[in-house]
């Protein structure tokens, strides 16, 4: 069998990669830095990202959408810098999310929403994004809001018409 055997043993030596943890995140790798802006025109940051260590946002003469419920968001600290100059900035946060908003405004308005009866007590203090900026003769808007609960107002409605017209519903 010695002479079946190739000069090259590269085949036959075991592999020397590490198969450790390192080789496998977890998570996606979270970037450092990046952004978006808005000049007279609309922005819209929805569904599955990533959001990065250090996000800014400026709208001049615009509008600028970040929805943040779907959004891969790294434990820790993540800083969104937004800035609204004549324009608009909208920041939707799930409610299991803890928020830190500090924000100015001249002639505009930074303001926080808490949408329905959303449980700011169901916030974890692992992931936490911290919201600054100014808005000048803008607005900032921060909402903490759960799924679309119009989509599932709708869906129940429709189930109970369903239900109503089969002859099934009854008190």
């Amino acid at each position: 069998m010695a002479d079946l055997k190739s000069a090259d043993d590269s085949l036959t030596r075991a592999a020397e990669t590490d198969y450790g943890a390192a080789g496998y995140s977890l998570a996606p790798e979270v970037p450092e830095a990046a952004g978006i802006v808005a000049f007279l025109s609309s922005t819209l940051r929805k569904g599955s990202w990533v959001l990065p260590r250090r996000f800014r946002a400026l709208a001049v003469l615009g509008n600028v959408e970040i929805d943040l419920r779907d959004a891969v968001i790294g434990v820790g600290v993540s800083t969104i810098e937004a800035v609204a100059v004549l324009g608009n900035l909208e920041i939707t946060v799930p409610p299991h999310l803890a928020i830190e908003c500090d924000g100015d405004s001249l002639f505009g308005s930074f303001t926080v929403r808490y949408e329905e009866r959303v449980n700011t007590a169901a916030a974890s203090g692992d992931r936490t994004v911290r919201i600054t900026g100014t808005a000048y003769s803008g607005a900032v808007t921060v909402t903490v809001k759960g799924p679309d609960e119009g989509m599932l107002t709708r869906l129940r409605k429709m189930n109970l018409k369903r239900t109503l017209a089969a002859g099934e519903y009854s008190e």
